[in-house]
């Protein structure tokens, strides 16, 4: 894979706001308080107020957020706090209050306050003058507010924010919302249901002219060409006619012209619109393309577009984009959607991302890590499940790493709104907003259920118009998440294939993933296809569980603890209730640990042996996809991949950052270039996601028993070559061999090397001679004090603000191998540095092995000092 830009680049990009970048932006410190009988409007809008019960307020951010962060509210991350917060206190209106002088205003110049997102309705006032109403999470709010201001003293913003109505359901109701927060079946309800000043406020100044909504679509009719479209809105809010023209510059590639003489007339906007016949320089020879993560490299170009007016000022806005084509078919494999980039099938793998974070406190840079990760773990897509996330970052970051995003709109299966008005106002916003980004290539109309129940409806041609007046044929739309638009709600018969179904969301052996595809609504015995959801518990280590769960709930789970619907295992989802995590079924994850690992005697072990179930079970279910690739299977995206409430279900890596089993079993099943075995017919395959044929590759086997030595007579090592984009044998693992004489527990280990005898891929598994039955694990030989860890060398990684560590880690065991090598970060205080980039973990190594181990960190967290632990399950 080719290297993707520099962080530091794109970091710039973050930075950019689509106003004059030689505008001032004024710092505007809010408050927040009720709006309460000491709060009325009559009061909060005069000069000098002096509210009762503000705090500080988190802007962008929520009402509830701000009052935890000014410690007014326990911890709600833990144990049963959140629980126990007065939900009518902060489910009622609130106002947020500032002020600020007036500036300078040098002439022709304006003084702009910008609103980009609220939940879920705002009255906004200057100076006791209301000057708009704000209703939705991504509708803005623009005013120019220079007429407005006090030409003496202080000016004051004060936005009243109404939330959603706390007695009726948020999906769908009242939608646009972030539907999660009244609660979902992976996270509580929030108090004030994330009302709040949920997006962005800028107060800037500018010329008399602003640039609205820049975008340049692409068109790639052959990929060594392509034809740039490049839009925007020129609106002027100055009494008087404003002349002049705009400058086009694009980088890479030096392109740059200027528009046609232009007039904007008072009070009102223009559209610009410069495509490749009329500028020739918009025809880009051989251009560089956007590539998801895993097939090539993701090149951003930089359109910088200016508007000079005849009076000599100059307004310039500022935007990235990439260069790519997005197609779909649904006859190549017979039904099921395969989606191209560039010409490419790309096998989706990822995860659906719920919320970044339950009381939406995760902004900007704190996105890069959590993005980053999932590029780490080899995926290529998320899915922004029902638009929960709305930030510009999020997509900043995704564009960045490559990282695909399928994109829904704000519903959930199929019921009626409130407004279709407000919504398709919304829905126009969201596709402007977010168009520029290469990263999304598929806008999804809702969760599944068809928007409205109906293809035709009120709802759905809402959605439709967006797309097709915004960003027509840029990317894919597909109108439900499950299943084709003719098939019944909640199934996957009907007219369609094109997408398999959602589920199931519990742990399930891995010869089942790859023999029987089944789902959530239905059992399907034919159909891999292209799969939207499908998950597993996955419990957290110690240290995260210790630090949301109270200490009378340090034990192992028992299959008594988790019927509840009031204790903390079901406060923090690991419970039998369906709309507290039941789906993920805790009895079965239990009961699967305790027969295949045996009974866990505390909480420690539990913790330890549920890492290798979720590293089992999270590798199997993308090879099964892996295995039956283009054979029906086109991509399959995991419930969920990331972590917005501490809980014991439905995650990666989790909401602290740390990597469990599940992190690093998709890590090892989504690498580019694999090998796996199917436990089902015993086929070792090689996959093969690239455009090149792997020629003259030696896959090898290899078995040891669990004294780390090898067992002779089971390896296998065959040369051959693999063609593009394919799943191909290399062999059967047991052909010709007496299986009889295995012993009860054995390992196996495959290796894939290139033509110059470069690993290319390494994988791994334990096995028995009683299906799921590992219990010989526990009585391996202890190897703690044989495991060895060098001194780290260290650089600066390719992001600047980190530090790569590497260490080498050596088995000196005469006796055994070392199973389920768990390594940490710890600093000197023994507490773990998180966020680390870990390139392996929970792994294995034989007699006399070393391994190397690299860890990227944020160097800023290392001040504390640091060194890496490394703990076998055979401690």
């Amino acid at each position: 894979m080719k290297k993707a830009l520099l962080p530091a680049i794109a970091l710039m990009a973050l930075l950019l706001a689509c106003f004059d970048t030689h505008a001032q932006d004024i710092k505007l410190k809010w408050k927040v308080f009720p709006a309460d009988e000491q709060a009325t409007a009559n009061k909060v809008l005069v000069s000098g107020y002096q509210p009762q019960n503000a705090v500080d307020a988190v802007v962008p951010g929520t009402v509830f957020y701000s009052y935890v962060k000014a410690g007014v509210e326990k911890d709600p991350d833990y144990a049963g706090n959140i629980y126990q917060v007065d939900k009518a206190k902060y489910n009622k209106p609130y106002w947020y209050r500032t002020s600020f002088k007036t500036p300078s205003l040098l002439k022709g110049k304006r003084l702009r306050l910008n609103f980009n997102g609220v939940h879920k309705r705002a009255e906004v006032y200057i100076n006791g003058k209301h000057i708009g109403t704000i209703q939705g999470i991504v509708e803005r709010g623009l005013y120019d507010v220079t007429d407005l201001l006090n030409t003496k003293g202080e000016n004051t913003v004060a936005v009243l924010v109404i939330t959603p109505d706390p007695t009726f359901n948020l999906a769908n109701r009242q939608t646009p919302t972030y539907l999660s927060s009244g609660s979902w079946d992976w996270m509580p309800a929030v108090p004030g249901l994330n009302s709040g000043l949920t997006d962005t406020v800028a107060l800037t100044l500018t010329g008399p002219v602003t640039i609205q909504d820049p975008w340049v679509s692409t068109d790639l009719p052959e990929k060594d060409l392509a034809k740039l479209t490049v839009q925007a809105s020129l609106k002027n809010t100055t009494n008087t006619a404003v002349n002049g023209h705009v400058k086009v510059t694009i980088q890479p590639g030096n392109i740059s012209f200027n528009g046609p003489a232009i007039s904007i007339k008072a009070n009102s906007a223009s559209m610009v619109n410069y495509n490749a016949n009329e500028f020739k320089q918009l025809a880009i020879n051989n251009p560089k393309l956007w590539w998801p993560n895993g097939y090539g490299a993701q090149i951003l170009y930089t359109l910088k577009l200016s508007f000079v007016s005849d009076g000599g000022l100059t307004e310039t806005a500022v935007k990235r984009f990439g260069i790519r084509k997005v197609t779909t078919d649904t006859t190549a494999l017979k039904g099921p959607m395969r989606v191209y980039v560039n010409g490419q099938p790309i096998l989706l793998k990822g995860g659906n991302w719920g919320m970044s974070d339950y009381m939406l406190k995760v902004r900007g840079k704190d996105y890069e890590p959590r993005i980053r990760l999932h590029k780490e773990m080899n995926f290529n897509t998320i899915r922004n499940w029902t638009g929960e996330v709305t930030d510009e970052a999020f997509y900043d970051y995704c564009d960045q790493y490559g990282i695909m995003v399928w994109d829904d709109f704000w519903l959930n299966n199929f019921g009626p709104v409130d407004s279709v008005k407000n919504f398709e106002l919304n829905a126009i916003e969201k596709v402007k907003k977010f168009r520029h980004h290469p990263s999304i290539v598929i806008w999804c109309g809702a969760n599944e259920g068809l928007p409205g129940g109906d293809t035709t409806g009120a709802l759905s041609m809402a959605i439709k118009k967006a797309i097709n007046e915004n960003d027509a044929g840029q990317r894919l739309y597909v109108p439900r998440s499950n299943a084709g638009p003719t098939n019944p709600n909640f199934s996957i018969h009907g007219g369609s294939r094109m997408l398999s179904g959602s589920g199931n969301w519990s742990n399930t052996d891995a010869k089942t993933y790859f023999t029987d595809p089944k789902n959530g609504y239905l059992f399907s015995h034919n159909s891999w296809g292209m799969r939207s959801e499908l998950g597993m518990a996955t419990f957290v280590n110690i240290e995260s569980f210790k630090k949301f769960m109270s200490p009378e709930y340090w034990v192992a789970p028992t299959e008594q603890a988790v019927d509840s619907k009031t204790n903390e295992w079901a406060q923090h989802y690991f419970s039998t209730a369906g709309e507290l995590g039941g789906g993920a079924d805790p009895v079965k994850y239990i009961r699967t640990i305790n027969s295949s690992y045996g009974p866990s005697a505390s909480l420690e072990e539990f913790c330890k042996k549920a890492q290798l179930l979720n590293v089992e079970g999270m590798k199997a279910m993308f090879e099964a996809w892996n295995d039956h690739m283009w054979n029906d299977a086109s991509g399959m995206l995991i419930w969920m991949s990331q972590s917005a409430y501490p809980s014991m279900i439905w995650q990666t890596y989790d909401y602290y950052y740390d990597l469990t089993g599940a992190y690093f079993g998709a890590k090892y099943a989504c690498e580019p270039i694999h090998i796996q075995w199917s436990p089902a017919t015993n086929s070792i395959k090689v996959i093969n996601n690239t455009a090149s044929a792997l020629n003259n590759y030696q896959a090898v086997s290899e078995f040891y028993g669990a004294d780390g030595k090898p067992l002779a007579g089971y390896s296998t090592n065959k040369t051959a070559s693999y063609p593009a984009n394919a799943a191909t044998e290399a062999f059967n693992l047991f052909s010709g061999k007496d299986t009889t004489k295995l012993p009860e527990l054995y390992f196996v280990r495959l290796k894939l090397y290139n033509g110059q005898h470069k690993l290319v891929s390494e994988n791994f598994y334990w096995a028995g001679k009683k299906y799921l039955d590992y219990k010989a694990l526990n009585a391996m030989p202890s190897v703690s004090k044989a495991l060895t860890i060098s001194k780290a060398t260290t650089k600066k990684a390719s992001n600047t603000d980190n530090t790569l560590l590497t260490y080498t880690i050596a088995n000196t065991s005469k006796m055994s191998a070392a199973f389920g090598i768990r390594v940490q970060l710890l600093d000197d205080k023994g507490k773990q540095i998180l966020p680390a980039i870990i390139s392996d973990s929970y792994f294995t190594m034989m007699q006399n092995e070393t391994k190397q181990i690299n860890v990227e960190v944020k160097t800023t967290l290392l001040k504390s000092g640091y060194h890496l632990v490394a703990e076998p399950f055979n401690k």
